[in-house]
């Protein structure tokens, strides 16, 4: 397994998306969906559409409703109203045809403590009914360096994660669900990680993550949705935004804000002679206006998601 691009994960292969009807179906379909407790909407009317091989990325701030979402297309609670489908299925009605196919970290991991990880592994094996069970065991143990007869009550909440992504890799799932699974994993383990979610990625598996780890988001996925206080408030293609939208820091006396919006400047910020600003219109508007001015120093560089991160809240 070799560490790939940003830019050659945007190349998806072995697109296997479901007929429905002779329609084509995304892997994941969310519609109108909601979720209220009382007068509390934790998710709020969301739209969504997830392909076949995508990681794709669900961003936002411990509860914005993620973990909310999650659960509802795991039908671990009902939605308040609107639907959702995976793998051409219905969430509420055909939620144990969908678990078959699917594989789950939850961000929170609890099994039996008395139970080993091997106990756990080789249950998760019959179950699935995998062939060659031990050996690909043995090959996930050793590459995510695991203790397979350490009890689950010893192990720390890193190796209790690494033993959670190993039983939902095991299947080999046609959609993985990871709700913050780096939290509590060492750099390298993490590395490892997505050496192998970038790999399923190509042979076709869709990837469903949800993280506040603005950098993972960044490297590995395809699009991601940023949701705040419930809401959906942008979906964005990650290298879309790269290519876009640029971060400007420009150093001067003389430049008023109003002509950065004459311009199509946005999120501007103006801290004594250092002013900063996203800008998304034609290089030589922004180079004629800067040039007439007194700069004493420049930087343009790509938009990244942290800046967009930041941007939305």
């Amino acid at each position: 397994m070799t560490n790939q691009s940003v830019e050659s994960m945007m190349v998806l292969t072995n697109k296997s998306i479901k007929k429905v009807g002779g329609v084509m179906s995304a892997v994941i379909e969310i519609k109108n969906l909601s979720k209220s407790y009382k007068e509390f909407k934790a998710v709020d009317n969301i739209s969504l559409d997830i392909q076949s091989g995508e990681i794709f990325g669900f961003i936002g701030p411990n509860g914005a409703g993620k973990s909310t979402t999650i659960k509802m297309l795991l039908n671990f609670i009902f939605p308040t109203s609107g639907s959702a489908t995976i793998l051409g299925l219905d969430c509420v009605t055909e939620s144990l045809a969908i678990k078959k196919q699917v594989g789950y970290v939850s961000s929170d991991v609890r099994y039996y403590h008395n139970m080993t990880s091997l106990d756990i592994f080789k249950y998760t094996a019959s179950f699935h009914g995998i062939k060659n069970k031990q050996e690909v065991i043995d090959e996930y143990v050793n590459y995510f360096e695991i203790e397979p007869n350490k009890k689950i009550a010893d192990l720390s909440l890193g190796n209790k994660k690494k033993v959670a992504i190993v039983s939902a890799l095991l299947q080999n799932p046609k959609l993985l669900i990871l709700d913050e699974p780096t939290n509590g994993l060492d750099p390298m383990i993490q590395y490892r990680l997505f050496e192998v979610l970038e790999k399923k990625s190509k042979e076709g598996m869709t990837i469903f993550l949800s993280s506040h780890d603005l950098h993972e988001i960044q490297a590995h996925c395809d699009q991601a949705a940023f949701i705040k206080n419930g809401k959906i408030i942008a979906i964005e293609e990650i290298n879309k935004g790269k290519e876009l939208e640029k971060k400007v820091i420009v150093c001067t006396n003389n430049l008023l804000e109003t002509e950065l919006e004459v311009i199509g400047a946005t999120n501007i910020d103006m801290k004594d002679e250092q002013i900063s600003f996203i800008y998304q219109g034609e290089m030589d508007t922004l180079i004629k206006l800067l040039s007439s001015k007194n700069i004493t120093d420049l930087e343009i560089k790509p938009l990244d998601i942290e800046d967009k991160f930041l941007s939305m809240y």
